[in-house]
């Protein structure tokens, strides 16, 4: 009778510890699902950031670009244009812009002490068949100029032939500076802006509307 009593007690010990298992096992999947809720929570709300910063980005660049009309040698010009295209586009700014044109290689001996000493080098210089001339004024003074050039590759082959004959000669870029004028607007409606390049277009001269950054 032992053994059946010990086998009773066995069968009970196993039932205890599956039945104590079980209940211990059962609340795991509740607390898994504790801990995977506010990662992916925390992960849309960075995305919502995300997703708000980019249409400020977008629209911090769209602000930086003007309707720009232009360019006139004359603020008059700009002035008329402006008071035309009032009923278009309001009221627009007017901006004077310094230029570069006419750019050009200069070749030329520089300035001398005297103008005496100048004048010599250019009797010299002409007695050789070399066209040139003195400067008068400004901070180049009694400079002998030997010659303006649009290629910078002929104005360095001059140079070399004048101080293989013994001339200290020098290149420069010179330019014009002149002013332009252009009339600046905010960004406009595509219609409006088809209307004011119409209204530009009109006029004579070769100004023309684009899209360019505010100044």
């Amino acid at each position: 009778m032992r053994w059946v009593f010990y086998s009773l007690l066995i069968l009970n010990v196993i039932y205890l510890g599956w039945q104590l298992l079980g209940y211990s096992a059962a609340p795991a999947p509740q607390v898994a699902a504790r801990t995977v809720a506010p990662a992916s929570l925390q992960l849309l709300e960075e995305a919502g950031h995300s997703a708000g910063a980019r249409p400020r980005a977008d629209s911090s660049r769209r602000d930086a670009l003007c309707v720009v009309a232009g360019p006139w040698s004359q603020r008059a010009s700009a002035e008329a244009l402006r008071s035309q295209a009032a009923g278009i586009s309001g009221s627009g700014r007017i901006q004077p812009v310094t230029v570069r044109r006419d750019r050009l290689n200069w070749v030329y001996l520089p300035p001398q002490a005297r103008r005496e000493d100048a004048l010599g080098a250019l009797r010299e210089l002409q007695s050789r068949g070399v066209d040139s001339f003195i400067v008068a004024e400004g901070e180049d003074a009694n400079a002998v100029s030997l010659g303006y050039f649009s290629s910078e590759e002929s104005a360095r082959g001059l140079q070399v032939r004048m101080r293989d004959a013994g001339y200290p000669a020098e290149v420069r870029e010179t330019w014009r500076e002149i002013v332009e004028y252009w009339v600046y607007y905010p960004l406009l409606p595509d219609e409006a802006e088809a209307r004011l390049a119409a209204l530009v277009a009109s006029g004579s001269g070769e100004a023309g509307v684009e899209r360019a950054a505010c100044r």
